[in-house]
């Protein structure tokens, strides 16, 4: 029974996050920074595959900015007494632009998590192919939660996340992050150690 519980938990609140969620869930995330922002509108087809569309903008990195949609899969799953372990993978083609000119672009991305009601730990990486360049981003993250609260209640997270994107900012990015779940509402809101706000909004029906 406790397993269930557990599951449960999982899937009313951390799966908000995931690449797919349950089959025939529709997700909308948005990821705003002064000079970043990404966008993301999904539908699991099933709990092992979603139909994504993205949009993507850094300033930093000549302006660049994308249109793209894909499939994200969920290839692996670890279920244990009180956690759980994903691995998913994503492969988006479309259009982009940047200050010198257009054209095609592909993505790849690759992401492992693991979770218990009580800790969160994400590792992904998400590459760009387009006029014969290969960009890589990277992100980690690790968040605990204060206390442990019942399904359909206001669920806290402290999170502390590090992004590294070499053509957009030359440095590790690193961000505390408090994030919120109530229902089916995701909010984060940080504050990045260069001082730059940081703000995820996400909807799922």
């Amino acid at each position: 029974m406790k397993i269930i519980f557990f599951l449960l938990s999982i899937l009313s609140t951390s799966s908000f996050a995931h690449p797919v969620i349950y089959g025939g869930g529709w997700v909308y995330q948005g990821t705003f920074m002064p000079k970043m922002n990404m966008l993301r509108l999904g539908h699991s087809v099933t709990s092992r595959y979603a139909l994504v569309a993205n949009g993507t903008h850094f300033k930093n990195n000549n302006n660049y900015q994308d249109y793209t949609f894909g499939v994200n899969v969920l290839a692996k799953r670890w279920l244990q007494h009180d956690s759980q372990g994903n691995l998913y993978f994503g492969t988006h083609g479309g259009r982009y632009e940047d200050d010198s000119g257009k054209g095609n672009v592909g993505n790849l991305m690759m992401m492992a998590d693991w979770e218990s009601r009580k800790h969160y730990v994400v590792a992904k990486s998400k590459s760009y192919f387009y006029d014969d360049k290969e960009r890589l981003s990277y992100t980690f993250r690790y968040g605990f939660a204060p206390y442990v609260a019942g399904m359909n209640t206001l669920q806290s997270w402290l999170i502390l996340q590090t992004f590294y994107f070499k053509e957009q900012s030359r440095e590790l990015i690193i961000t505390p992050l408090m994030r919120f779940f109530y229902k089916n509402v995701l909010w984060e809101i940080g504050y990045s150690t260069r001082g730059q706000s940081y703000l995820t909004l996400m909807v799922h029906y």
